[in-house]
């Protein structure tokens, strides 16, 4: 191996962590606003939620 594979191939392997990383913190932070945001409305009267018995889960209520 010589010196320039061996820095390809470093290069290469420290860029695909870094776009990993990169993409999975985008995800994350997207969900974490969406999630405040949802719960900011809720607390204001904006929207309803009531809980499944059977999933566990939020369910939105429509007003009529």
């Amino acid at each position: 191996m010589n010196i320039y594979l061996h820095t390809f191939l470093a290069l290469s392997c420290m860029y695909l962590t870094y776009f990993y990383g990169r993409n999975m913190t985008r995800g994350e932070i997207a969900a974490n606003v969406a999630e405040g945001t949802l719960e900011r409305l809720e607390k204001a009267g904006f929207i309803k939620y009531k809980m499944n018995k059977k999933t566990g889960e939020k369910e939105f209520v429509r007003f009529p």
